[in-house]
């Protein structure tokens, strides 16, 4: 018999999160219906200096647009997105400004929610992923950063540079590659990996073909990952991820007891950062076939419902805290 982690919440094979740069308010006339319609949750990045004002940041193609303000981001958490600090004002940070951009920005923007936020997402350009950057992202405590860069985030990497892909009309030349509703889709399938869409307001047509996508081309794009991904793809905003990636990789297992009739173990983290608020972890376990009827997972001796996913395996989503017990008994 033996107990592991799944990858993924509720043992999803693969991932996938939408991010919003800026936070417009015109997300609520295509975008947020979208949402609506799916079940899939978005995620806001935050320009936090120009919360609640119209956009005024040199050479940006959304100026002009209004930027949504403290009441509209709590409407949108409240349908269950997430909020993301995009930095104070969306300029490169330089190492004299880490302060304003991370630490005063993150407060700032939290006051305004009345909730943490444990994610910064790079403004404008990976070079907003410098070293002295994810150092002070480290040192204040965010639990991830997010870029600006084609790929799949996978089960081990780490969450100081999270890879974004870009839900995008066209991309910039030479390469011209055209919008493409299946992209990643696939190798985060066969790589149980993690996909997170990166776009800024999708309207009748793109504001900038190279950062935006249209909301026809939107809506394609969340049709195809409910599609392809069926019962095997978890939709969740960032924090819920990294909650769950970090809860995983700190997490430990000693069996404490073990009998004909039962199996128990201890579940115990090392060093998991303080900013983790939710620590639900799905498990599953082999155990013998006679223990498949009316399956159940005990935890600290209370039996909560388990469901049989194959033969002699039980998996179950338990809220664990420092030193549960977790275990599986016959009959």
């Amino acid at each position: 018999m033996s107990l592991r982690i799944c990858d993924w919440k509720y043992g999803k094979r693969w991932v996938y999160s939408i991010t919003y740069d800026e936070a417009l308010i015109d997300l609520h006339r295509f975008a947020v219906p979208f949402h609506e319609e799916f079940g899939i949750p978005g995620h806001l990045e935050v320009v936090v200096g120009q919360i609640g004002e119209v956009r005024q940041i040199d050479g940006s193609s959304f100026n002009g647009y209004r930027h949504m303000n403290g009441d509209e981001l709590k409407d949108l958490m409240a349908r269950g997105w997430g909020v993301g600090n995009h930095s104070w004002t969306h300029v490169f940070i330089k190492p004299e400004m880490v302060d304003q951009e991370l630490r005063v920005a993150r407060e700032v923007l939290e006051q305004a929610i009345d909730a943490p936020v444990p994610l910064y997402c790079a403004p404008g350009s990976n070079r907003n992923m410098a070293p002295h950057i994810l150092e002070a992202c480290r040192q204040l405590g965010y639990l991830g950063a997010m870029s600006i860069r084609e790929g799949i985030n996978r089960p081990a990497d780490e969450c100081y540079w999270l890879d974004r892909s870009p839900l995008i009309h066209e991309y910039p030349p030479p390469f011209f590659s055209k919008h493409d509703p299946f992209r990643n889709i696939l190798p985060a399938r066969q790589s149980h990996g993690w996909v997170i869409d990166y776009c800024h307001c999708p309207i009748e047509e793109p504001i900038h073909i190279n950062k935006d996508c249209s909301a026809t081309q939107l809506r394609k794009r969340l049709e195809t990952v409910l599609a392809e991904g069926g019962d095997e793809v978890w939709c969740a905003v960032p924090e819920e991820v990294v909650f769950y990636h970090l809860s995983r990789r700190h997490a430990t297992i000693d069996v404490v007891g073990d009998s004909v009739n039962d199996r128990r173990y201890q579940i115990s983290f090392t060093d998991l950062p303080a900013g983790v608020t939710c620590k639900e972890l799905t498990f599953e376990a082999e155990v013998p076939a006679a223990w498949c009827n009316f399956p159940r997972i005990w935890v600290d001796g209370v039996a909560q419902t388990a469901e049989l996913v194959r033969p002699q395996v039980l998996r179950a989503t338990v809220d664990v805290g420092d030193g549960v017990e977790v275990g599986f008994r016959a009959g």
